[in-house]
This record gives C-alpha cells, structure tokens and sequence, in this order.
C-alpha cells in the first residue's frame, strides 16, 4: 500500500484522542490522529511525525498523521489493519476462492470480515516492547466484547495486524487492559484460534511482511 508524499513535522502536544498540535518547521497546525490509543512512546512533545495533507471542504485539520517513529516507523493510522489484511490473505493461508463479506453482523455485534463463512475479526497493533506486539494499547470494552461473541458462537479468527517490522510474536496486553486478556484466553479455551502479521513500513508504503506467533504466557 503506497502512502502519498507526506510532510515532516514534530508533535507539540496531543489535545484528546485524535488532534495533534503540530510544530512544521515554518508554522503551527492541527492535524487530525487516526488511531485511539495512548500511543505514549510514538506521540510526546518533540515526537517526529510524518502527515500527508489532506484537501477536503468537508474537513477542518488539512493534515492527517500517517507514521511515527519508535526504533522503526510506525504507520499510525489504525483503519489500514483491514486493507492490510486483505493484502494478507495468502501469507496467513486464508487465500484462494473463498467467498468474503464486510462488515458481518454477530448478534449486537459487527465484525470486520466473514472469509469463506469464516468470521474474522482484526486488530491494529502500535506498540511493540522487546520485540513483543502487546494489544490494545489503551482498554477497549467493544474488542472485548467481540471476543466474548465470538467464543459464544465458537468459532471464528482474531487476526493482529503489527503495523511496524520489530514484532517477533504477538500477546494480549494485560497490564494495559485485564478484561480484554482474560476475554482473550477464553476464547482460546471455546475454540476460536489467533493469528498475526507484522508490516514492512517507510515513508513510501507499508505492506504485510511476516505471519508471526500469537502468545498466551501462563499466568
């Protein structure tokens, strides 16, 4: 997936969830930040950020962050897990003619895909610590739902999509989030199974690169 060329700039400050107050050499802007998560090793003050601009009436912010950096880029946006798992479907072994759906519906619940009458949930993955991906990055109740409505049915796929090179292997972020842990290793035990990718990324493109191993430490 190519990027379009994208501008340098350094965080001044995080306001929310999804505002960036950006220092561009020449002048100051806000810049709109695609991902929820706490992000606190990518976005700090002095943090380096690469925006592409984004020309739209319908919009306010004229740029939208696209990578961080923490050792190796970080593609930022949280929305591309789903095109890069499309773009992952033979490197997982999902791949072939099999019939896929967006957007299935799950009791209450949407999921992002249904692969071959598979369900298929995905994750976006940021934070990587001594080469482990650990999601989520900030507690989510609606990916621990899905966990749980995925149990109750019994089958079904959690895919990780580490949107950066440096993860060997993927595992639930405990310390972050105990609920969404705990949803995770019962769906385990009701036979839903886990799979991750982790990404090539520069400042030009990203694309799926490795499928990597799920962990599940004892407790």
């Amino acid at each position: 997936m190519k990027f379009p060329p994208l501008h340098f700039g350094t965080v001044v400050e995080r306001q929310k969830r999804f505002k960036l107050l950006v220092d561009f050499d020449d002048h100051l802007d806000w810049a709109y930040l695609p991902n929820p998560g706490r992000l606190r090793e990518l976005i700090y003050p002095g943090a380096p950020v690469w925006l592409k601009p984004v020309h739209s009436v319908k919009r306010k912010l004229t740029h939208e962050a696209v990578l961080g950096y923490d050792s190796v880029p970080v593609c930022l946006y949280a929305a591309l897990a789903n095109k890069l798992f499309l773009e992952s479907l033979d490197l997982l072994g999902l791949g072939g003619n099999v019939q896929l759906l967006k957007e299935v519906s799950l009791g209450h619940s949407r999921l992002d895909f249904s692969v071959g009458g598979r369900l298929v949930e995905v994750k976006s993955v940021t934070l990587v610590q001594d080469g482990l991906g650990l999601f989520p990055d900030a507690p989510t109740k609606r990916g621990t739902k899905h966990l749980y409505d995925l149990a109750d049915k019994g089958e079904g796929l959690v895919v990780f999509v580490v949107q950066r090179c440096d993860a060997e292997a993927v595992t639930f972020h405990g310390a972050m989030d105990e609920e969404f842990a705990s949803a995770m290793k019962w769906a385990k035990k009701k036979g839903i199974s886990f799979k991750a990718v982790n990404c090539i990324v520069t400042k030009e493109e990203i694309r799926p690169w490795r499928e990597i191993p799920v962990l599940f430490p004892q407790d």
